[in-house]
């Protein structure tokens, strides 16, 4: 169990209304930072705590006692593991990103996606021909094959309109390998509805795609098609990557 003194705690968390790109963007420069900065930071917030009165009387009311650096101790460096791929391996970068390197190479093992279907409003319809002419030229380098989907088209973006014709899709084929649902927006009742409905009630891997990250820039819309299929191969029983065994 965790306790908390309420006067040293403060909220955290975006409500709906701070929810947007640039906010989010913010908050997460925020959050990845490197054990430097880290530390900087903290450093930082001690000599803010001691030098000022206030601070410093109430803490000497509570009894407590900073020290003015963080507790030193020696950790243990584990040895840099390398990344697996089908065709080659790699050290991944001091930030631990190998997205790159996992976009421009074939992962170690591919599901190809021949029966699935793909649903989206009437108005979204450019953006999904966009979609699929970006998910037939991704899907090359990274060795998966996206067969034709099928399709149903929605005359609107209410979700009894989503889950009807899911539900109907769903029990007209037998053997559905995958769905994808474009949306027009972030909706979280929307993205519930769609999920309880493949992952309980008719179980299939699903995947949910908010129309906005697919418009702009070209370069863009590659960025997102590139990790939908990756993501949609793990979904699919695939695997990108591997370490080796024993570490």
């Amino acid at each position: 169990m965790v306790m908390l003194v309420p006067e040293l705690s403060f909220l955290t968390g975006l409500s709906s209304l701070q929810r947007n790109r640039q906010t989010v963007k913010e908050v997460m420069l925020e959050m990845m930072q490197n054990p430097r900065q880290h530390y900087r930071r903290l450093t930082d917030l001690l000599r803010q705590i001691q030098d000022s009165p206030e601070a410093s009387q109430e803490l000497e009311r509570w009894g407590l006692h900073l020290d003015m650096d963080i507790h030193r101790t020696q950790g243990h460096i584990l040895p840099t593991e390398r990344i697996n791929l089908r065709h080659r391996s790699f050290f991944p970068d001091n930030e631990l990103n190998w997205h790159k390197e996992v976009t421009k190479d074939v992962p170690i093992l591919v599901i190809p996606i021949n029966s699935w279907l793909l649903v989206y409003p009437k108005r979204l319809q450019q953006v999904a021909k966009d979609l699929l002419a970006a998910m037939r030229s991704c899907c090359g380098a990274l060795g998966i094959q996206v067969g034709q989907p099928m399709v149903q088209e929605l005359w609107d973006d209410r979700t009894e309109s989503y889950v009807r014709s899911i539900q109907s899709a769903l029990g007209s084929q037998e053997k559905l390998q995958l769905l994808l649902c474009i949306t027009p927006r972030n909706r979280d009742d929307l993205y519930r509805a769609i999920k309880k409905l493949c992952c309980v009630q008719a179980p299939v891997p699903s995947q949910v795609i908010n129309a906005q990250t697919l418009m702009g820039h070209p370069g863009k819309m590659r960025s997102v098609v590139q990790k939908v299929l990756l993501q949609i191969n793990c979904k699919l029983g695939g695997q990108l990557w591997g370490v080796d065994i024993p570490l």
